[in-house]
This record gives structure tokens, sequence and C-alpha cells, in this order.
């Protein structure tokens, strides 16, 4: 946590010195990453010469919740929570080719009565791009240290720190066409929290590391179908955990319907992205079952009548498992959702998702589903431009066994917006990170 903040407040000071820096130049360049970075700035609410800069008060999940450890324990525990952040990004155009993109979010846990899980989390990223005329780089650091629900497996709050680098590397060939090269690499490491008798950290900590090769062809200027080659690495920290060491092969393919960076959304009919392909993930320790399988995301939006909009979403994905017997588990998510807009400042939203978990046939754990349903209820308004709030109510029932006794929790509450949140752009992404 003290590293991270250092490091914000080192590049903070480093920017501040920038400011006298010549007047803004927006970054360009004829690649369409760069055109998405130009209008990333320039959608930036706070100005100062050439200071661009987002930054909000949030305030999420603030309400009551029957049972905090969602059926996780035998007996339920409720309690009132909160949750509390401050993101800001910081963008800074140090000449017409390259921005300086800086992000950090402190972010406070509350909880009424389970004084145990209150905690400190903080997310730290910093990006620089360079925006060229056929050339589109970027480079980057991440850093977070968050104490969250680690996983379906075990839904109590594990202390997680995360540090990445990634890079990018986009070459536009035609208006059409377009390569690029991703690299992605994090380690993790765990507290020496403890499930049926084992070290999460022994268990879960390790390095990964993802190299991807994407072609893009570009029919339209709100479609691009892609391609996507993937080849990552997986290495365990502790000596008792390298039976899990793995390599995974991937492949592939979708279509991306991306509005202009900061666009209203709501005068698209549609916009979201599917990605769907096939991984192998190869054990190294030989008579360790591998696995393989159609995996990816989708996440498509639609508005099917006036006013009304539709929603479906998709995840498929291996897991690293925190059973001993088991070295992974394939996690499968279906969801659905409405939307209707009642006024121009408010909105009524439902969305459905179903989640289950497969373990390998021969690993003891093929009665294990840990499955999840959930419903959710949400009316927003918009109060301002730089308010907004959402009344929030959801239902979800959970089972771990196929006989086990459904349990159920309930949330309501609110979550409100004071500022203006962090903007994104489009950009590629490896892998079904997208």
């Amino acid at each position: 946590m003290r590293r991270n903040l250092s490091a914000t407040l080192v590049l903070l000071a480093a920017l501040t010195g920038l400011l006298g820096s010549p007047g803004f130049m927006a970054a360009q360049g004829n690649t369409w990453v760069g055109i998405n970075l130009e209008q990333m700035v320039n959608a930036a609410r706070i100005r100062l010469g050439d200071f661009r800069m987002n930054a909000a008060l949030e305030l999420t999940n603030a309400g009551y919740d029957s049972d905090v450890y969602y059926g996780y324990l035998e007996e339920a525990v409720p309690d009132f929570t909160f949750s509390a952040g401050l993101p800001i990004q910081v963008l800074l155009p140090l000449s017409k080719k390259v921005v300086l993109d800086v992000s950090d979010t402190p972010q406070y846990l509350f909880y009424l009565d389970t004084e145990r899980e209150r905690a400190w989390n903080n997310s730290f990223q910093g990006l620089v791009h360079f925006a060229l005329d056929e050339i589109y780089l970027q480079a980057g650091l991440e850093s977070a240290n968050v104490r969250r629900r680690l996983s379906p497996e075990l839904d109590v709050n594990v202390r997680e720190k995360r540090d990445g680098l990634n890079g990018l590397a986009l070459w536009q060939l035609s208006r059409m066409t377009s390569l690029a090269l991703i690299y992605g690499g994090a380690e993790f490491s765990y507290t020496d929290a403890e499930f049926l008798g084992e070290n999460i950290s022994e268990r879960l900590g390790r390095r990964e590391d993802f190299f991807d090769f994407v072609t893009y062809v570009q029919p339209g200027p709100r479609t691009r179908i892609f391609v996507d080659g993937q080849f990552g690495t997986y290495k365990f920290t502790a000596a008792e955990a390298a039976n899990r060491d793995a390599k995974s092969y991937a492949f592939f393919g979708g279509v991306e319907f991306i509005p202009r960076t900061g666009e209203v959304l709501q005068r698209l009919g549609i916009r979201g992205s599917v990605s769907l392909g096939y991984t192998r993930l190869d054990i190294d320790e030989p008579g360790v079952p591998d696995g393989s399988g159609i995996t990816g995301e989708a996440d498509i939006s639609f508005e099917f009548l006036k006013k009304t909009t539709g929603r479906i979403t998709f995840s498929r994905g291996f897991q690293f498992s925190i059973y001993s017997g088991a070295s992974f588990y394939l996690t499968t998510r279906y969801g659905a959702g409405i939307a209707r807009r009642l006024s121009r400042r408010s909105s009524l939203n439902y969305d459905f998702s179903y989640t289950n978990n497969d373990y390998p046939g021969d690993s003891g754990f093929e009665g294990v589903n840990n499955r999840y349903l959930n419903h959710a209820l949400s009316l927003n308004f918009e109060l301002a431009r730089y308010l907004r709030v959402s009344l929030l109510g959801t239902f979800s029932q959970r089972t771990q066994y196929a006989n086990d006794p459904v349990r159920n929790r309930s949330f309501i509450g609110l979550n409100l917006t004071y500022g203006y949140s962090r903007v994104g752009m489009s950009a590629p992404v490896g892998g079904i990170s997208r």
C-alpha cells in the first residue's frame, strides 16, 4: 500500500513540474487507437493548462447485506456495509505524439459489526502512449493491493497483491487492417489465510505471462473484426505448488462494436464485443490432467424497442483451484438484462446471471459445482452532470453441491458517484480480457 502511494505521489509531482510545458497539442496519428487516445484526452472533464483530470467520490454497495459471506458459512452473517473510493485519472500530453496516463484508486471497505472485514485497498496504473503516424505503442505498469472475495470456491475476503507490466505495439497497415503484438505479465501473492488446512498463498501465489498476436479488420467506423492467437505461462511461487506450473495455448475470434470515447450510448443501436475461441491448458507435471475447451467472453447491448435496451453476457474460462486435489476448474457464466429509460435522467435496470464451475473428471471434485443464481434491480438517477445515484436490490442463491440446500442472500442499498469517473479508451487487449 505504501509503495503504491509513494509511486502515485512521485508521478503526480512529476506531472506538476511539467505543467509549464508548451500548450496542449492533441495526440494524433493515423491508427485507430491513436484516434481513440485523442478522444479520451479531449473527454477529460477537469482542465488546467495541459493538465487533464477526472476525479470522483464513489460510494458503492452502501446498505444492508443479509449475508456478507454469500452463504459460505453455515449461519448467515448479516451486516450494514459500504465501500468508499476516490478514483483519480491524470492525463498529460507531453508532446503531439506522447501522452502520460496515470490512475489511482484508494478505497475503504466498511462493515458495521464484522470489524475484521474492514480494509483499505489501493489500485494504481501508469501508462505511456505513443501515437505515431502508422504505429501506436503503449507501455505500462500496474500495482494493486486489494482485499476481496477471492473466487466462487472461497467466498471470504482475502488480500491479493498484484504487480504487473504490459506492452502493446500496433501497426496500421491500411485504413481497414492493423496488426498488434500484446504482452501482459503479473505476479500474484496472497495473505497467509488458510482454507481446509491449505495455505492460500502457497496454493495460488504465481507469475503469469501472456503474449498475443492480433489481426484486426475494420470494415466500418463502428465495427472491428479480429482473430487472436495467445500463448501463456504460469509459474507458481511455492515449491509445494510446482506441480501446477502450466502453459496455455488459445485462439480467439470475434467482433467489437465500439462507440467513440465519451459518446452517449443510448444513441447507438448495438454496442459491446464478442470473443470466442478454444483454450488448451497444459500442466507441466506428468500425470496431472490437462484442460481444454471452448472459452471466451461476450457482452452485447442492443436497443430493440424505443427507450428499451437488452443485454446478453457470457464468459467461460479456466481458473486455478484452491483445492489440493484439483489444479483448475472451468467457470461458465450466462447473463441477460433489460434497461428502460424512464426519462432523460432516469432509468430502470434488471439483470440476471447464472454461474457454475466444472472440475476435471478424475479430480475427486466432480460433485462440486458452486452454482450461483443472481437477480439485480436498480433505479438510476442522474441528478446533475457530476452526481449520479442508483437504488439497488439484489437476490441470489448459492449451492456448492448438487444436493445441497439452497442458501439465499439479499442486499438493498445504493450507489452514489459525485464527480467525473475515469475515462477509458478502446485499445487491443489480449485473450478473453476484452
